[in-house]
């Protein structure tokens, strides 16, 4: 399957992969929706939203409403937190949708042109690759570094 789509051309490329983002996102908020309706007697729902990573997202959300679905998809590993946390708070689907077809729009781009490229850099020489992982951690470290540093920490409510 990759070879298929690095034999895409770039708008069908984009294209596949915003179809991509649009199913998983669609379903983790569906998911987080039917979840809203008895998550609290499920205990392990209850034991995932007190992880550290849903908390932030739910201040994350509660912070940046709408807005924080697009930005979501700018990030690894917090936008399943964010989309969920949309689906469990009920989100209503007029103010979701329209933010999650400009986020995964953005995601797709970004992983057809950039995503792609990193893929192939790896898969062609293994050491270059190495050594731009290696750049984006230490960028990922300064950044949560400076964060922790000048951001004051919010407490986010329990859901109920």
């Amino acid at each position: 399957m990759s070879e298929w789509i690095e034999g895409l051309p770039w708008l069908p490329a984009i294209g596949f992969m915003w179809l991509v983002a649009i199913v998983r996102s669609s379903l983790i908020y569906g998911l987080g929706r039917l979840a809203a309706l008895g998550g609290n007697r499920f205990a392990p729902l209850r034991a995932l939203m007190a992880h550290s990573l849903y908390q932030r997202a739910q201040a994350f959300v509660s912070r940046w409403g709408v807005l924080a679905v697009p930005a979501c998809f700018l990030t690894l590993g917090f936008q399943t937190a964010v989309i969920l946390t949309t689906g469990l708070t009920q989100m209503p689907l007029a103010r979701w949708l329209p933010a999650m077809l400009v986020g995964s729009f953005i995601w797709g781009l970004i992983y057809a042109t950039v995503g792609l490229s990193v893929i192939w850099l790896w898969l062609q020489n293994p050491l270059v690759g190495l050594g731009a992982l290696l750049l984006l951690l230490a960028l990922i470290f300064t950044i949560r570094a400076v964060e922790s540093r000048f951001v004051p920490s919010h407490q986010p409510k329990e859901l109920t």
